[in-house]
């Protein structure tokens, strides 16, 4: 059995070409990999899209984002898209409520009651709407079971 040890460069290297592939495959499939500029914050639209975030360790997780790819965007019941896939995984780590939802994409009353207990633990208004003050306060379990706030 052979094993390589990378250089710090050889793994950066690697991971910036294994970005620019995700990027574009995302890209195909309508997922963004970056986070929207900062002027578009205060005006996010309804979340029709996802991120996939990148941590430290090659950790990732995945958060709701809207047509401009902007993190602070709005989801409530009745919606149906890949952005509630994600708010659905989030809610299932153990960094927000560990719901235990079926991750379908379809925001039904199942997904709007963990939303508000998840509102509940981290000190917004439990309203059962996903908006900017929940997308600040939302902590995502990545793969390794850290857990991540909104950075933007």
């Amino acid at each position: 059995m052979k094993f390589t040890i990378f250089t710090k460069a050889a793994r950066s290297r690697w991971a910036k070409r294994v970005t620019a592939t995700m990027l574009a495959v995302g890209m195909l499939f309508g997922v963004g990999m970056v986070a929207a500029p900062a002027a578009q914050a205060a005006n996010g639209g309804y979340c029709s899209k996802l991120i996939m975030n990148w941590g430290a360790g090659d950790k990732w997780w995945n958060t709701p984002a809207d047509s401009n790819l902007n993190e602070l965007c709005r989801l409530d019941q009745g919606a149906n898209s890949i952005a509630v896939k994600a708010l659905q995984q989030g809610l299932n780590g153990r960094c927000a409520v560990s719901a235990g939802l079926v991750v379908d994409g379809a925001f039904g009353p199942a997904t709007r009651a963990a939303l508000v207990r998840a509102q509940q633990k981290f000190g917004v208004t439990a309203d059962g709407i996903y908006g900017p003050n929940t997308a600040r306060a939302f902590l995502w379990t990545d793969g390794s079971g850290g857990c991540h706030r909104y950075s933007g």
